[in-house]
């Protein structure tokens, strides 16, 4: 049975191709046991062209050395290479304030890549079967995470997992028939662990009401793999579009479902800024973006998500830059605005075509005769004169009507010549030395946005 089940996780999810190199994550226990013998015994029969050992000693039981020697001598009866190392996971935990499971997770993972690395291996293979995807879903379910519906796929990557259709007992069972000797961890019977709780506690009294539970969670992660793997990789192609972007425009969004929304705004700030949202923040960010004015929320420390008419944005508020600063630009020069992450370039064209300049949003021109022009940001005062009008506008006024947000206003650059502001930058030109055919001192201006700002 367990031989079969092996062979057929490994066809299924194509596992295992030809001439495949594995490094198998062997810590003595009877589930790495089994699945090392298993990729002995079939080696040939899969093609495989090397089979290596990788066991981390984690120095956090009596017994740890004990298990490393197991895992050397293991090695040795089935002619199989084994790499070991010795770290302190409970001071490396310590040291980064981090528990002890998530440290030693960390550190297993860390010392597995090197040894791939080194003796140029393709895969890693884990022992998590069946019954570890049944504790994991209860786990995270019972801690509130959506993953827990999901539980871990058969391959992620280069990791793969040829024991996720064998039950536990089923291991054992096979151990005792074939006379495979393994280590015991003491630990895994202490319920002062969360996972052992479920795994001793939750599981069999669910097993109680249900008796075929495994069969039923495993199809359970199988249609909710399939379901998360369409919505992320559909909203993924809607986060392409945002590339670039210091600012997510709802109005892009506004008519998906709220669960590609949510992904979308969840990987958006991810991979900007590199900040988890927990549920709970996800759901106070669906419930302001279907809200009008202006709403904030606060993702950590200093660091909020703002949103104002129709954008979303996230600011740092303990880097807000120096908005007092001025740029000086002369005729064929290129300057770079960092606090917008733009550069601006001064030029006297050879010809313009009216027809291009009008659809041109990044390049705006001025009849007038100068060399130099000031580049520099909003104060109390501005004025701004709109085309249409003789007498000049309040420029706060101008930004209300651009639905510029409150937040943004005092980074984006103002061209001004004799204290005239010529242009908002990217948003609207002045009526001040307006262009027609006919002019003869032509000098324009062509904005590039060169980085994402925040």
């Amino acid at each position: 049975m367990v031989e079969k089940l092996f062979l057929k996780a490994i066809k299924d999810y194509s596992l295992i191709n030809p001439n495949d190199r594995v490094l198998v994550a062997f810590s003595g226990g009877p589930d790495s046991v089994v699945l090392t013998y298993l990729f002995y015994k079939f080696k040939d029969f899969l093609k495989l062209d090397r089979i290596v050992l990788a066991h981390l000693n984690h120095s956090l039981r009596e017994e740890s050395d004990l298990d490393e020697s197991f895992s050397k001598s293991f090695g040795e009866k089935y002619g199989i290479p084994v790499f070991t190392k010795k770290v302190d996971v409970r001071g490396i935990a310590k040291k980064n304030r981090i528990s002890i499971e998530e440290a030693g997770r960390l550190e297993r993972y860390k010392f597995f890549q090197e040894v791939m690395q080194n003796q140029n291996l393709n895969k890693l293979a884990t022992a998590h079967h069946l019954s570890d995807l049944v504790e994991t879903m209860f786990l995270w379910f019972i801690q509130g995470s959506k993953r827990g519906l999901k539980g871990f796929k058969p391959k992620e990557g280069n990791i793969i997992r040829p024991l996720y259709f064998v039950k536990k007992e089923d291991i054992l069972d096979f151990c005792q028939k074939n006379a495979l000797e393994y280590v015991i961890d003491k630990t895994n019977f202490d319920r002062r662990y969360v996972r052992n709780k479920v795994r001793l506690d939750i599981v069999p009294l669910a097993k109680s009401v249900n008796i075929a539970l495994e069969e039923s969670l495993l199809r359970l992660s199988y249609f909710e793999n399939l379901d998360e793997d369409f919505l992320d990789s559909y909203s993924k192609e809607i986060l392409s579009r945002l590339k670039g972007k210091n600012y997510i425009d709802l109005d892009m969004i506004k008519d998906y479902h709220d669960t590609v929304k949510y992904r979308v705004i969840r990987d958006w700030i991810y991979e900007n800024f590199g900040l988890h949202l927990s549920y709970e923040k996800l759901i106070k960010v669906l419930s302001i973006i279907k809200t009008g004015g202006t709403k904030m929320i606060s993702l950590e420390k200093d660091v909020k998500l703002i949103k104002e008419y129709d954008r979303l944005f996230v600011r740092n508020l303990e880097n807000v830059e120096n908005f007092d600063k001025e740029y000086k630009l002369k005729i064929g020069d290129t300057i770079f605005i960092k606090e917008a992450g733009i550069t601006l370039t001064a030029f006297k064209p050879e010809k313009v075509v009216f027809e291009t300049l009008k659809n041109d949003k990044t390049v705006e021109c001025f009849n007038l005769q100068a060399e130099e022009f000031t580049v520099r940001f909003k104060r109390d005062g501005d004025r701004f004169l709109p085309f249409g009008r003789k007498t000049e506008k309040k420029l706060k006024d101008i930004f209300i009507d651009l639905k510029i947000p409150k937040n943004m206003r005092k980074s984006i650059p103002l061209l001004v010549f004799n204290d005239k502001i010529l242009w908002i930058v990217g948003y609207k030109r002045s009526a001040y030395y307006p262009v027609d055919e006919n002019s003869q001192n032509l000098v324009c201006f062509k904005v590039k946005e060169e980085q994402s700002c925040s």
